[in-house]
């Protein structure tokens, strides 16, 4: 698969990691007639079938404020019907959630709560979250 180079002007979101998909879309300005003033964004909109699967984030480069490179491998499947993102594509991504899972994983938890404070202090509410995974 080729490697598609994606450069920004800016950093990039935080929340931007290798693994996961990039995605573009082309937009279209709402309201083209309207001149916008300074300071302001206009806004664009795209039909959620416009939005094109990039590929997966294969590295993340970033530089002090200045420009920012996110390198992606795109299928050729892909970059033969759709071509190279085109500057001023909307650019985002989505987080592959096998990975990024929040809750806690096993079998066994363990919890001690302590209050390391001389005054009196009332614990509001304590809560979990159990689901069976396995028999």
């Amino acid at each position: 698969m080729p490697i598609v180079n994606l450069t920004f002007p800016h950093r990039l979101n935080v929340s931007v990691q290798i693994g996961d998909t990039a995605y573009f879309a082309n937009t279209n300005p709402v309201g083209t007639n309207r001149e916008w003033a300074a300071g302001t964004t206009p806004h664009f909109q795209a039909d959620q079938s416009d939005i094109i699967m990039i590929g997966r984030v294969e590295d993340i480069l970033q530089w002090d404020g200045i420009e920012s490179i996110i390198s992606c491998e795109m299928p050729w499947s892909v970059l033969s019907v759709y071509g190279l993102p085109p500057n001023g594509s909307f650019i985002m991504f989505s987080k592959d959630n096998k990975v990024n899972l929040s809750s806690i994983l096993g079998y066994y938890a363990s919890i001690k709560l302590v209050n390391d404070s001389q005054e009196e202090a009332e614990l509001f509410s304590v809560g979990s979250d159990v689901f069976e995974s396995s028999k």
